[in-house]
């Protein structure tokens, strides 16, 4: 397994830093994000400093984790330990003769990257809260209340959920919270089946574990983004095979709403996030002053209800 050395690179625009692989290598002519190797003895830190130096002149002061990638090519297995680089000094420069571009964020799906790289990309775009409206909150106009307050709070991504609701009822809620979150550039994940939220016009759809064990088709040909919902090793695994662009592991601390469920912990958490390939966000017992720890265990931010409560 080759442990690699990740950097993600923001100037002041907000823009991302990438670099062309050269011909002849592995994966060669795709663009990446800079690093290189991690030498014997050295942490993943002291090698991305060394490689940014060397690559691009970059000077880097300090980062924090943002995912780690495991992937199994055919030819070589690696182990990307990616970092947000949070302060810098220098202007990049293609040291080696490598192409570079800054890039928005909307932009990266536009380029050739290895297989590696698309958890990645994933966990740049993804914000590190998903607030979750669920029915727990009370009647359709509780819901579309506190839907709103999430919106006017900023929060850019959202979950709906009302497993209790009647049919009818859970579509009309749904209607309603897609409309109001397309008018307000808000990314609504509606748990749901994939056939639902495809005939609701969603933006995106999250399965619950249940439904993600009974399936084996990917979910590239689907007009959704789809998010899961993971209890252990197992479904994680399968998120990653069958294509979702994030996961929700719990849970991490006991709640009072499920008292008796055993909680994974801390620990736990971030051993089954460093074995997987796709964002992950911690739920259960967390809030948004859990995030610094959430980082730390390789996750991508947390969700929850009631930790988003006026």
């Amino acid at each position: 397994m080759l442990k690699v050395a990740v950097g993600v690179i923001r100037n002041e625009a907000g823009e991302i830093l990438i670099s062309k692989r050269a011909e002849g290598v592995h994966q060669g002519g795709l663009w990446e994000f800079p690093g290189g190797k991690v030498e014997q003895g050295e942490s993943t830190f002291q090698a991305l400093q060394r490689e940014l130096d060397e690559e691009l002149g970059l000077s880097i002061i300090s980062a924090k984790p943002l995912i780690n990638v495991n992937y199994e090519y055919s030819d070589l297995n690696v182990s990307l330990d990616v970092l947000t680089v949070t302060i810098y000094e220098g202007d990049a420069v293609g040291l080696e003769g490598q192409a570079i571009k800054w890039l928005p964020v909307s932009d990266l799906n536009s380029y050739s990257f290895p297989a590696a790289n698309q958890g990645i990309i994933h966990a740049i775009q993804l914000p590190e809260c998903y607030p979750i409206v669920d029915s727990c909150l009370g009647d359709t106009a509780d819901m579309l209340i506190h839907l709103q307050y999430l919106i006017d709070g900023g929060y850019k991504m959202i979950q709906l959920r009302a497993k209790d609701f009647a049919k009818d009822a859970f579509l009309n809620l749904a209607q309603q919270a897609i409309e109001l979150c397309k008018t307000s550039n808000v990314e609504l994940f509606v748990n749901t089946s994939l056939k639902t939220a495809v005939n609701l016009g969603a933006a995106g759809v999250h399965l619950n574990s249940k439904l993600l064990e009974k399936r084996n088709e990917v979910f590239e040909r689907y007009p959704v983004s789809v998010a899961v919902s993971c209890h252990c090793e197992f479904s994680l695994h399968k998120a990653v095979q069958l294509g979702a662009k994030f996961a929700v592991l719990s849970a991490i601390n006991r709640t009072d709403s499920h008292p008796l469920t055993e909680p994974l912990g801390w620990q736990q958490f971030a051993e089954l996030v460093k074995g997987a390939q796709l964002p992950v966000y911690a739920l259960g017992g967390v809030c948004v002053q859990d995030i610094a720890t959430v980082r730390k265990c390789g996750g991508q931010g947390v969700a929850g209800i009631r930790g988003f409560l006026p």
